[in-house]
Protein backbone atom coordinates (compact mmCIF):
# COMPACT_ATOMS: atom_id res chain seq x y z
CA UNK A 1 0.00 0.00 0.00
CA UNK A 2 2.70 2.20 0.65
CA UNK A 3 4.52 1.65 -2.71
CA UNK A 4 1.23 2.51 -4.72
CA UNK A 5 1.05 5.83 -2.43
CA UNK A 6 4.98 6.52 -3.34
CA UNK A 7 3.75 5.59 -6.87
CA UNK A 8 1.03 7.90 -6.95
CA UNK A 9 3.03 10.88 -5.55
CA UNK A 10 5.38 10.54 -7.82
CA UNK A 11 3.28 9.97 -10.98
CA UNK A 12 1.31 13.73 -9.72
CA UNK A 13 4.23 15.47 -9.35
CA UNK A 14 5.17 14.22 -12.84
CA UNK A 15 2.06 15.09 -14.58
CA UNK A 16 2.06 19.18 -12.95
CA UNK A 17 5.97 19.67 -14.23
CA UNK A 18 4.83 18.66 -17.37
CA UNK A 19 1.47 20.42 -17.66
CA UNK A 20 3.76 23.27 -16.55
CA UNK A 21 6.69 22.91 -19.25
CA UNK A 22 3.51 22.61 -22.06
CA UNK A 23 1.21 25.18 -21.00
CA UNK A 24 4.34 28.02 -20.57
CA UNK A 25 5.21 30.75 -22.54
CA UNK A 26 7.85 32.85 -23.11
CA UNK A 27 9.37 34.78 -19.99
CA UNK A 28 8.73 38.52 -19.83
CA UNK A 29 12.61 39.10 -20.33
CA UNK A 30 11.94 37.08 -23.67
CA UNK A 31 9.20 38.84 -24.90
CA UNK A 32 9.99 41.96 -27.78
CA UNK A 33 7.93 44.89 -26.19
CA UNK A 34 9.00 43.92 -22.59
CA UNK A 35 11.99 46.92 -20.99
CA UNK A 36 13.07 47.35 -17.43
CA UNK A 37 12.39 50.47 -17.31
CA UNK A 38 12.17 51.10 -13.33
CA UNK A 39 15.86 50.07 -13.51
CA UNK A 40 17.43 51.68 -16.91
CA UNK A 41 16.18 55.41 -15.03
CA UNK A 42 17.54 57.71 -12.74
CA UNK A 43 21.12 56.87 -12.27
CA UNK A 44 23.50 59.76 -12.02
CA UNK A 45 27.20 58.25 -12.10
CA UNK A 46 30.11 61.06 -10.76
CA UNK A 47 33.51 61.37 -11.16
CA UNK A 48 36.00 64.07 -9.55
CA UNK A 49 38.51 65.30 -6.90
CA UNK A 50 38.65 64.72 -3.44
CA UNK A 51 41.06 66.63 -1.01
CA UNK A 52 41.27 65.25 2.36
CA UNK A 53 40.70 67.03 5.26
CA UNK A 54 43.89 65.89 7.09
CA UNK A 55 47.33 67.59 6.19
CA UNK A 56 48.86 63.96 7.16
CA UNK A 57 47.06 62.13 5.00
CA UNK A 58 47.85 65.25 1.97
CA UNK A 59 51.46 64.95 3.35
CA UNK A 60 51.47 61.31 2.88
CA UNK A 61 49.01 60.99 -0.04
CA UNK A 62 49.47 63.72 -2.26
CA UNK A 63 47.12 66.77 -2.21
CA UNK A 64 44.21 65.58 -4.59
CA UNK A 65 42.92 62.22 -4.96
CA UNK A 66 39.64 60.67 -6.81
CA UNK A 67 36.20 61.09 -5.96
CA UNK A 68 33.66 58.62 -7.70
CA UNK A 69 30.13 58.18 -6.48
CA UNK A 70 27.14 55.96 -8.31
CA UNK A 71 23.86 57.19 -7.35
CA UNK A 72 20.11 56.09 -8.16
CA UNK A 73 17.36 57.72 -7.42
CA UNK A 74 14.97 56.04 -5.55
CA UNK A 75 11.84 58.47 -5.08
CA UNK A 76 11.32 62.23 -6.52
CA UNK A 77 9.06 64.78 -4.76
CA UNK A 78 8.24 67.70 -5.63
CA UNK A 79 10.82 69.27 -4.15
CA UNK A 80 12.89 67.50 -3.03
CA UNK A 81 14.79 63.51 -4.05
CA UNK A 82 15.75 60.47 -2.33
CA UNK A 83 18.71 58.94 -3.48
CA UNK A 84 21.03 55.40 -2.28
CA UNK A 85 24.69 55.58 -3.43
CA UNK A 86 27.84 54.19 -3.37
CA UNK A 87 31.47 56.46 -3.85
CA UNK A 88 35.32 55.93 -3.92
CA UNK A 89 37.12 59.20 -1.99
CA UNK A 90 40.61 58.81 -1.58
CA UNK A 91 44.06 57.94 -2.77
CA UNK A 92 46.27 54.88 -3.44
CA UNK A 93 46.66 53.51 -0.21
CA UNK A 94 43.81 55.65 2.19
CA UNK A 95 40.28 55.80 1.07
CA UNK A 96 36.74 55.29 2.39
CA UNK A 97 34.11 53.63 0.30
CA UNK A 98 30.83 55.30 1.59
CA UNK A 99 26.87 53.66 1.15
CA UNK A 100 24.70 56.38 1.64
CA UNK A 101 20.55 57.26 1.52
CA UNK A 102 20.67 61.11 0.40
CA UNK A 103 18.20 63.83 0.25
CA UNK A 104 18.69 66.37 -1.93
CA UNK A 105 16.36 69.08 -2.29
CA UNK A 106 16.04 71.93 -5.31
CA UNK A 107 15.27 75.34 -6.29
CA UNK A 108 15.83 76.12 -9.88
CA UNK A 109 19.46 75.09 -10.50
CA UNK A 110 20.76 75.17 -6.99
CA UNK A 111 20.49 71.47 -5.14
CA UNK A 112 21.53 70.81 -1.37
CA UNK A 113 21.22 67.71 0.67
CA UNK A 114 22.16 65.74 3.28
CA UNK A 115 23.37 62.42 3.48
CA UNK A 116 24.24 59.83 6.02
CA UNK A 117 25.05 55.86 5.72
CA UNK A 118 28.00 53.45 6.49
CA UNK A 119 31.65 53.43 5.13
CA UNK A 120 34.42 51.10 4.81
CA UNK A 121 37.91 52.09 4.24
CA UNK A 122 41.39 51.76 4.80
CA UNK A 123 44.07 54.44 7.31
CA UNK A 124 47.09 56.01 7.24
CA UNK A 125 48.62 53.17 9.02
CA UNK A 126 47.09 50.54 7.10
CA UNK A 127 44.47 48.99 9.12
CA UNK A 128 40.52 49.37 7.87
CA UNK A 129 38.48 51.75 9.08
CA UNK A 130 34.49 50.88 9.43
CA UNK A 131 32.05 53.08 10.84
CA UNK A 132 29.08 56.14 10.26
CA UNK A 133 29.80 58.39 7.05
CA UNK A 134 27.78 61.68 7.02
CA UNK A 135 27.58 64.24 3.80
CA UNK A 136 26.56 67.72 3.16
CA UNK A 137 26.14 68.90 -0.32
CA UNK A 138 25.73 71.61 -2.58
CA UNK A 139 24.97 71.19 -6.05
CA UNK A 140 24.14 73.52 -9.16
CA UNK A 141 22.52 72.05 -12.49
CA UNK A 142 24.58 72.83 -15.37
CA UNK A 143 22.55 71.18 -17.98
CA UNK A 144 19.10 70.30 -18.51
CA UNK A 145 17.09 67.62 -20.53
CA UNK A 146 16.96 63.73 -20.80
CA UNK A 147 20.59 63.26 -19.66
CA UNK A 148 21.66 66.46 -17.37
CA UNK A 149 25.19 67.06 -15.74
CA UNK A 150 25.53 68.77 -12.55
CA UNK A 151 28.36 70.03 -10.39
CA UNK A 152 28.70 68.83 -6.62
CA UNK A 153 30.60 69.94 -3.72
CA UNK A 154 30.39 67.38 -0.80
CA UNK A 155 32.11 67.29 2.74
CA UNK A 156 32.55 63.67 3.96
CA UNK A 157 32.77 63.06 7.74
CA UNK A 158 33.46 59.29 8.52
CA UNK A 159 33.47 58.53 12.16
CA UNK A 160 36.52 56.14 13.85
CA UNK A 161 38.88 57.62 11.26
CA UNK A 162 40.50 60.82 13.39
CA UNK A 163 39.75 62.78 10.32
CA UNK A 164 41.96 61.40 7.97
CA UNK A 165 39.26 60.23 5.71
CA UNK A 166 37.26 62.98 6.01
CA UNK A 167 37.36 65.48 2.84
CA UNK A 168 36.06 67.57 0.86
CA UNK A 169 34.66 66.08 -2.63
CA UNK A 170 34.36 67.64 -6.18
CA UNK A 171 32.88 65.90 -8.77
CA UNK A 172 30.58 66.67 -12.21
CA UNK A 173 27.72 64.12 -12.96
CA UNK A 174 26.16 62.59 -15.65
CA UNK A 175 22.28 61.30 -15.20
CA UNK A 176 19.99 58.53 -17.42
Amino acid sequence: MKKLETLCSLMLALTLCMGGLLLAGPARAQEDNYSLPELSRDWTVRIGLWIAQSQTARHVEGDVGISGLVQRRVYAGGTYDLLVGIGYNGFDKVYSVPLTLEIQAFRGNLRYGIGAGYSFGKRLNGRGSNGAVLNLLVGYQLTHGTNPISADLRYYFVSGSNDELDGYSLTLGYQF
